[in-house]
């Protein structure tokens, strides 16, 4: 069996940063502990913010935040995770938008029991 790769997709815009990085990075122990391989859009974003920097010398923009995420789903996943609040996110949208049309495996954070 292959392996699989799951992307934590969880609304950022209009929460706590520092809150929702914890929420993903929880989500990512568990997932690893299933045998997946996670995408975490946090570890994204602090990549590709790096990367501007050095080159740019600016930070990226919210498009290109979310076409990394984009083509991270497109390229690597096999699974999504939609973290609570997902359905009023633009970003969230776009990413089960790709995951639709790429035939991913969807996961919920409200129909998982953790215990």
């Amino acid at each position: 069996m292959n392996k699989r790769t799951i992307c934590i997709s969880i609304p950022m815009s209009g929460y706590d940063m520092q809150l929702q990085r914890l929420r993903a990075t929880m989500w990512q122990h568990y997932f690893e502990a299933l045998g997946y391989t996670v995408i975490n859009p946090f570890d994204l974003a602090d990549k590709l913010k790096n990367a501007f920097e050095n080159i740019a010398g600016r930070e990226p923009t919210y498009d290109e935040y979310l076409h990394e995420d984009i083509v991270n789903i497109e390229n690597e996943c096999t699974d999504i995770f939609l973290a609570n609040g997902w359905a009023n996110s633009y970003g969230c949208m776009a990413e089960v938008d790709t995951s639709i049309k790429q035939n991913l495996k969807f996961h919920y954070e409200n129909k998982i029991i953790v215990g």
